[in-house]
C-alpha cells in the first residue's frame, strides 16, 4: 500500500506540470517591444502577436519600452518572469550592436530563451537618378578610380548601414568617404538633393518605388519587393550583412513552452497574408527553430565584433 501511494503521489505531482504544458496559453502574454511604437521594430512586433493571439485563443497585450537604442527594453525583458507570459523581440541592434554603442547595458545572449528569428531586411544601396552608377560592379570600379572621393551616406556611425559599408569596404579594398547623418530621413533627403553620392539605407524603400532614387544593390538576398535588384553578395562572393528580427524569451522558460512559439511563429512566418505584409514593407519573411537562431545571434555577434576591429569604428 505504501509503494501504492508513493506511485500515485508521483503521478499526481508530475500531472500538474503536463497538463499546464498542454493547456498554454491559458491568459494573456505579454510582448515587450524595446523601441517606441511605429517604427520597423514595433510594426513587425505587432505583425507577429496579433497573428499569434488569433491562433492561440489569448490576447497578445503590446508593451513598448523604448530607449537607449532597445537596451532599456530589452534589460527589463531579460528580468522578467520565465514562464511563457513574457516574450520579446530583439532586432541586430538592441541584441548585438548595443553590445559595443553600450558596453554596461545589464543583459547579455544568455539571459535569452532564443524562439524564432521571424523577418529580416537587406540594406539597400541607392544612387540619384542622374547618377551614371547602375551597378555595384560600377560603383566598386568607380571608388578604385577614384579613391577616397565617392561620399556614402548612412544613418549615423555604429548603424547597420555604417557596418554594412566597412564590410564592403573590407572585402573588396575600396576607399570611400563615409558621411553619416543623424537619422535615415536626412540621410535620404542629402542623396535626394545630390549631396552625397551612395546611400546605404534599408529606409530608402519608398523612394526607390517611387522612382526618386535608384537602386543598384541589396546587402543580402534579393527582396521580394525588389526582385531586379541583385545582392552585393552576387558580384563580391560571401558578403551578407542584413538587419533582422526575432523572438525570444527570458533564460529559464521552460522548452515545451519555447516549442509551442516556435512551432507558431514558424508557421505565421508561411502565412501568405503575412507575407505579403512584409514584403510591401521591404522585409522576407524568416524562420528557425530555436537553437538555429541563438547559433545565429552568436555567428552575428562575432562578425559585428571584426568588422568594428578592423575599421576601428569609435562609438561616442
Amino acid at each position: 500500500m505504501r509503494i501504492f501511494a508513493l506511485c500515485i503521489l508521483v503521478v499526481a505531482g508530475a500531472f500538474p506540470a503536463s497538463a499546464a504544458a498542454q493547456a498554454y496559453p491559458a491568459r494573456p502574454i505579454r510582448l515587450l517591444v524595446p523601441y517606441a511604437p511605429g517604427g520597423n521594430t514595433d510594426i513587425v512586433a505587432r505583425t507577429f502577436g496579433q497573428k499569434l493571439s488569433e491562433r492561440v485563443g489569448q490576447p497578445v497585450i503590446f508593451d513598448n519600452r523604448g530607449g537607449a537604442a532597445g537596451s532599456l527594453g530589452l534589460g527589463v525583458a531579460a528580468k522578467a518572469a520565465a514562464d511563457g507570459y513574457n516574450i520579446t523581440i530583439g532586432d541586430l541592434g538592441s541584441m548585438v550592436i548595443t553590445g559595443h554603442t553600450n558596453p554596461n547595458r545589464d543583459y547579455q545572449l544568455r539571459d535569452f530563451a532564443p524562439i524564432s528569428l521571424v523577418t529580416s531586411v537587406s540594406v539597400v544601396v541607392t544612387v540619384n537618378p542622374r547618377s551614371n552608377l547602375n551597378s555595384i560592379a560600377e560603383l566598386i570600379a568607380a571608388a578604385r578610380a577614384n579613391p577616397g572621393k565617392l561620399t556614402f551616406a548612412t544613418s549615423g556611425i555604429g548603424s547597420p548601414n555604417h557596418l554594412a559599408i566597412e564590410l564592403m569596404k573590407s572585402m573588396t579594398g575600396i576607399q570611400f568617404l563615409h558621411v553619416p547623418f543623424k537619422g535615415g530621413p536626412q540621410a535620404i533627403t542629402a542623396i535626394l538633393g545630390g549631396e552625397v553620392d551612395v546611400l546605404f539605407d534599408g529606409s530608402a524603400f519608398a523612394q526607390v518605388r517611387g522612382g526618386k532614387l535608384r537602386a543598384i544593390g541589396v546587402t543580402g538576398p534579393r527582396l521580394p519587393a525588389l526582385p531586379d535588384v541583385p545582392g552585393i553578395g552576387e558580384t563580391v562572393r560571401g558578403f551578407e550583412f542584413t538587419n533582422w528580427w526575432g523572438m525570444l524569451a527570458p533564460a529559464g522558460t521552460p522548452a515545451e513552452v519555447v516549442r509551442k512559439l516556435n512551432e507558431e511563429f514558424t508557421a505565421i512566418a508561411a502565412l501568405p497574408e503575412i507575407r505579403e505584409r512584409l514584403t510591401n514593407l521591404g522585409l522576407a519573411a524568416r524562420n528557425s527553430t530555436p537553437q538555429e537562431f541563438g547559433d545565429f545571434i552568436r555567428n552575428e555577434t562575432d562578425k559585428v565584433a571584426r568588422i568594428v576591429r578592423e575599421a576601428n569604428i569609435k562609438f561616442d
